[in-house]
């Protein structure tokens, strides 16, 4: 889960992968990402099931993954100036020192599932988080100094890749695998060594030292903090004035939201609905990993000829139904068992196939394949949607809004679920889960019935948005007074797919 901002253009396209390959440097600085990465999520994974089962309380995991998710934000910016003062490459083999070190902490105060030191796993792993906020633009840095400038974009496509593999490895499958299997010591041992093999993976990189003379530090910081008010404040004023990006955010909003949620409540799954310790919560994100990847390869070789609206409100729809199924899955699995009993006393081979954990796994597919078909189409949209000439600031920022976005939603939903479970004592989740469902349920539906009224899931627009977008100013930049003559049609086309689209 941890937060990289990479940049937009080109997200997928791999033509040239076999080539930057060649390039050992980009070899070495890939293996970096990988193993840092997947690190990443294999302890967050572990740690989830700890502070689960050692507080038995969703909010704490909400809390816990907040320490993942706040550095980002807060220290991204300020990584940037330390990049700008400093060799990238120190940094990034100083950072995965740091971290290496840091998970070995947590041999000390978190040894078992059901007994580790909570605050003080926050504050471990909020020190992590930050290091890995500085390791994130200190990578972007090294990437065009070792690529060539023609490869960048398969460079790039590859980094975005790997992130969503690695989470869907490391957070679905192989973190909770190794904590059932060897216990939690030997995953913060695995995880310290991927990342003292991605720092020794920097080593033979060259330097990546800064292309100016940096400012003096306090004048850095004070740009650095002045720069990011400046970019939220440009980032708001952008989305308010073409609603056709909101939309796409807001689409990419809910998908993120969900699947933040559904992380954060997943270890009391197991343990509420599923009957299972903590750990074992490996059933509903294992394959909710694995139906993103199927998703994603779906869309990668097929969707291309869908509109992508279509394929959102799809997702959405589904995604909805999905999560009620999951809030009424218990009761409705007892029922169900009760009336298949006498079919599997003749046949016993199918009782595996209708219990309660197989039903799960399979919806927890479904709802994998839905987040891929929601949030994979937004993202392609709102790169398209972005204006050639701000979308690696905007697109950036945009991150950034919808990061924080995402706060509130991730630590609301498992305390609503600890505070009914108080009154009605494991009702927490299928209530939380059910309102999240007819939530998601009623937003599939109303952008169902707009975009289809728009014509969207017919076609995607006529003109492609990033032509029609390039065309309006960007923020901060003044309007000319007397437009081109040529450029007439074209606005007299953005406005009439403004008042079709009803953006």
């Amino acid at each position: 889960m941890a937060h990289v901002d990479l940049p937009s253009d080109g997200a997928g396209d791999l033509t040239g992968a076999g080539t930057v390959f060649r390039n050992r440097a980009f070899v070495y600085l890939w293996s970096a990402q990988t193993l840092s990465q997947l690190a990443s999520n294999m302890v967050l994974a572990a740690l989830m099931a700890t502070v689960r089962r050692t507080t038995g309380s969703d909010t704490a995991v909400a809390l816990l993954i907040l320490t993942f998710l706040v550095p980002a934000v807060l220290f991204s910016t300020l990584g940037g100036v330390l990049v700008e003062r400093s060799n990238a490459k120190l940094i990034m083999l100083a950072t995965n020192v740091v971290r290496a070190v840091g998970i070995v902490a947590f041999i000390f105060v978190a040894p078992t599932t059901a007994s580790a030191n909570v605050p003080l796993v926050y504050l471990i792993n909020f020190g992590i988080a930050t290091a890995t906020a500085i390791f994130a633009p200190a990578e972007l840095t090294s990437i065009p100094r070792i690529v060539d400038r023609r490869h960048l974009m398969a460079a790039n496509s590859i980094f975005v890749l790997t992130i969503n593999a690695t989470f869907a490895i490391g957070f679905g499958f192989l973190g909770p695998l190794v904590l059932n299997v060897l216990g939690p010591i030997a995953v913060y041992v695995l995880v310290a060594v991927m990342f003292g093999a991605a720092a020794l993976a920097i080593l033979p990189l060259p330097a990546v030292r800064p292309e100016r003379v940096a400012p003096p530090a306090t004048d850095a910081a004070g740009r650095a903090v002045a720069e990011l008010v400046d970019q939220l404040r440009e980032g708001i004023a952008f989305v308010r004035q073409h609603r056709v990006i909101a939309w796409s955010l807001a689409y990419l909003g809910i998908s993120s939201s969900l699947i933040g949620v559904l992380g954060a409540i997943g270890p009391g799954f197991a343990v509420d609905i599923l009957g299972l310790s903590p750990e074992n919560f490996f059933f509903i994100m294992g394959p909710a990993g694995l139906g993103a990847v199927v998703g994603i390869l779906f869309l990668n070789s097929y969707g291309k000829g869908i509109p992508k609206r279509l394929v959102i409100d799809v997702g959405l729809v589904a995604m909805g139904i999905t999560l009620v199924l999951l809030a009424f899955i218990k009761p409705v699995a007892a029922t169900f068992g009760a009336a298949t009993a006498p079919i599997e006393e003749v046949v016993p081979a199918i009782a595996p196939l209708v219990s309660l954990i197989a039903v799960v796994v399979v919806i927890a597919v479904f709802a994998g394949l839905e987040y891929a078909f929601v949030a994979i189409p937004s993202q392609t949209a709102l790169q398209e949607e972005l204006p050639s000439d701000v979308r690696g600031r905007i697109f950036g920022i945009l991150n950034t809004l919808l990061s924080v976005a995402s706060f509130l939603p991730v630590l609301a939903a498992p305390a609503a679920a600890d505070i009914l479970n108080i009154f009605f004592a494991g009702a927490g989740i299928p209530i939380v889960m059910g309102a999240l469902g007819l939530l998601t349920l009623w937003a599939g539906i109303a952008s169902w019935r707009r975009n289809s009224r728009a014509g969207l899931h017919e076609h995607d627009r006529g003109m492609a948005p990033a032509e029609a977008l390039d065309t309006a100013t960007a923020p901060g930049v003044p309007e000319a007074t007397e437009p081109a003559p040529r450029e007439a049609p074209h606005r007299h086309r953005r406005r009439r797919r403004k008042t079709t689209d009803g953006d």
